[in-house]
């Protein structure tokens, strides 16, 4: 189970903490929603090609990158290309970082990142 900060007025969005909901959306209420969660690698089963992952999660990230390690760390021509907001802000909401993150992923075998604006593209060794 994880507590989603829903804003007050805002219907179509929510943040992992209060701190990040209030450095993502400016506001001064919201309420704690209890969600159940589920690993990646849960729901997505080995044998189904993954060709993109794109995760914008304000701030938790890493959390569901860590969440889908089997997936990741599939031979390079099964791998997905991945695209993930890197707010250094809301990372830090979450307790991770951009180094962290970079650091799993390499541990997986994501060598290549290159930064566009907010987003990192990441692939396996060409």
């Amino acid at each position: 189970m994880i507590s989603l900060q829903q804003l007050v007025g805002r219907l179509d969005n929510s943040a992992g903490s209060a701190t990040g909901a209030k450095l993502a959306f400016k506001s001064n209420e919201e309420v704690a929603v209890q969600v159940r969660t589920i690993p990646l690698d849960d729901v997505v089963p080995e044998s189904e090609p993954v060709l993109l992952l794109k995760i914008d999660v304000q701030g938790w990230e890493y959390h569901v990158l860590k969440g889908a390690k089997k997936l990741l760390s599939r031979k390079k021509s099964e791998a997905p290309y991945i695209i993930y907001e890197e707010d250094e802000r809301l990372l830090g909401a979450s307790n991770s970082s951009t180094k962290e993150i970079r650091e799993f992923l390499r541990s997986v075998g994501y060598n290549h990142c290159t930064q566009r604006g907010t987003d990192a593209h990441c692939t396996k060794d060409w």
